[in-house]
């Protein structure tokens, strides 16, 4: 399979995610804004993060979409993966004495640690997307090819 049909098969899980993440929130706004209030931050935070989050998600989604934008949306999906998935992780260990309600969505129905699993698919999904973009995955690709044979 070619290197850019594979990127764009993981673009688009990614952008799909995306797009399921923010729309969930936003359709039922009240929820997300109840869900976010009782997370472990002040309700000032929760206020900004019920519509700052899916903004993000929305432009990361759309910036999945197009090649022009790709590279800088698979590093800020990356990251933004890895924040919510330290997040899941310090909420685990018990750090903040309480454990906040889930995401909204399919996830409300996760486990902390089905959902700290399933974001380290997508993080390992949005690393692999990076390597094919920055050509780094066909070059570890010969090398393991070319010290097979020697």
């Amino acid at each position: 399979m070619k290197k850019e049909n594979i990127l764009t098969i993981v673009t688009a899980i990614l952008a799909v995610l995306f797009f399921y993440a923010a729309f969930s929130k936003l359709i039922d706004y009240d929820k997300s804004f109840s869900q976010m209030r009782n997370q472990v931050f002040s309700p000032f935070f929760a206020s900004i993060f019920t519509w700052l989050i899916p903004t993000i998600e929305i432009v990361l989604m759309l910036g999945l979409l197009f090649q022009r934008t790709r590279h800088s949306a698979l590093k800020a999906s990356l990251i933004l993966l890895i924040v919510f998935t330290l997040y899941i992780a310090i909420v685990m260990t018990g750090v903040f004495g309480r454990v906040p309600c889930s995401c909204g969505g399919i996830l409300e129905n996760m486990s902390y640690g089905t959902h700290l699993v399933f974001n380290l698919f997508f993080i390992a999904l949005a690393t692999f997307g990076l390597l094919i973009e920055n050509n780094k995955w066909s070059n570890i690709l010969r090398k393991e090819h070319y010290n097979q044979f020697s």
